[in-house]
């Protein structure tokens, strides 16, 4: 049972990252000089790692995010690549995570979104690679800082919480 809860879990993860990328490359005309909007993927991928690291292994976000970087057209590689080590220190993080409230935790991913964001855009400008606009990428980071509380509590809902103390995850460990 507990096999087939993990894997309900990862199909949801990967058809809510689709249904993400779905509208995000619907041919909407925001115009120029729109605001940004959130990477609802990394605010998801974020809450799922410090609820439940077991529902999301690393070969599942490779997957989704070489995805969504091959259909929004971003350089291959590099968001997938900052976004895996991100996720792996949100995962090491886990165990302390489960002391910090709520805002803490907000506070934390708020951090690791602006320098991923922060890297992203060095390793652009090193690589002599077109780089997007500086107050582009601030609004788009400070928007998946908004969006993130919204994501966390829809995640709660949806089933998505933290184990129990004395619980263990899918693997028989403590998470």
């Amino acid at each position: 049972m507990a096999v087939r809860l993990v894997w309900r879990y990862r199909a949801i993860f990967v058809a809510l990252c689709a249904a993400v990328i779905f509208f995000a490359i619907l041919p909407f005309d925001t115009g120029q000089g729109g605001v940004p909007g959130p990477d609802l993927i990394y605010c998801l991928m974020a809450a799922w790692i410090l609820r439940r690291p077991d529902y999301l292994p690393v070969w599942l976000l490779l997957g989704v995010f070489l995805l969504a970087d091959f259909l929004l057209m971003r350089p291959l590689g590099l968001w997938t690549l900052i976004l895996i080590l991100v996720s792996e220190y949100l995962r090491r993080r886990v165990d302390h995570a489960e002391a910090l409230p709520f805002w803490s935790e907000v506070g934390l991913v708020s951090a690791c979104i602006a320098g991923a964001f922060v890297v992203d855009y060095l390793a652009l400008v090193l690589l002599l690679a077109k780089t997007p606009p500086l107050l582009g990428q601030g609004l788009h980071a400070l928007a998946t800082i908004v969006f993130y509380p919204a994501i966390a509590i829809f995640s709660q809902m949806i089933g998505v919480r933290r184990l129990a103390p004395g619980e263990l995850d899918s693997l028989g460990t403590r998470a």
